[in-house]
């Protein structure tokens, strides 16, 4: 067997790995208790290490907290308790498009630079092309979207309108079509645990490449 290292700024093998079996993420930390269902097999906890399919649906509960980290770019979900969200991903010449369908809860996006990613809900969609951005969406009622970093286009899928997110600004989408944006409030920006130790770490994944040879891979990442 033999062992490939990569650092955080290149994938192309395990992106060239996972292209066959519509996996698009990995979960790099898990708080608490989150499980996701994958097609119409019964539910399933989440443990660290877990490959994300497109099509899986995750849902964390109360205290749970799960980041995952997308194969194709690094671009990573943070995702918080008591949120209900669907992960879809598709293959394109150089990257995989994400769109991260949120029911309830709250996510943090950090998405690296001219990489398609696309948050949504019933009332709101936040598409971003590298950025860094908290999406809160309670229930389908009242979604808001805080800027921390680039640009975030915020429209409204009621009335259509669209508004431009930039750090510091929060923006507010409502299910009777308003959009409203003002500066952001710090004390209600969520917590990201990850934060909190951001020291360098290491997970090893195995495989099999496309001549069915099986073999390590060594991701570091923060």
């Amino acid at each position: 067997m033999k062992t490939s290292r990569v650092a955080m700024v290149a994938c192309y093998l395990f992106f060239s790995f996972v292209t066959a079996g519509e996996k698009i993420a990995i979960v790099t930390k898990i708080i608490g208790n989150a499980e996701y269902v994958r097609g119409k097999t019964p539910s399933k906890s989440i443990k660290r290490g877990l490959i994300i399919e497109t099509g899986d649906q995750i849902s964390t509960k109360k205290g749970g907290f799960v980041a995952l980290l997308f194969i194709d770019d690094k671009s990573a979900l943070k995702i918080r308790e008591k949120s209900q969200i669907t992960i879809n991903g598709k293959k394109t010449s150089k990257s995989i498009s994400k769109r991260v369908n949120l029911s309830n809860g709250s996510v943090r996006a950090q998405v690296k630079n001219n990489k398609n990613f696309i948050v949504q809900t019933s009332v709101s969609v936040a598409s971003v092309k590298g950025t860094d951005f908290w999406f809160l969406s309670n229930k389908g009622s009242r979604d808001s979207v805080i800027g921390l970093e680039g640009i975030i286009t915020l429209s409204n899928r009621i009335s259509g309108e669209k508004i431009d997110i930039k750090a510091g600004i929060t923006g507010l989408s409502s299910v009777d079509g308003r959009l409203e944006a003002f500066q952001s409030d710090p004390s209600i920006i969520p917590m990201d645990p990850t934060e909190i130790n951001n020291k360098e770490k290491k997970m090893e994944i195995l495989f099999k490449n496309s001549t069915g040879e099986e073999k390590t891979l060594i991701i570091e990442y923060k």
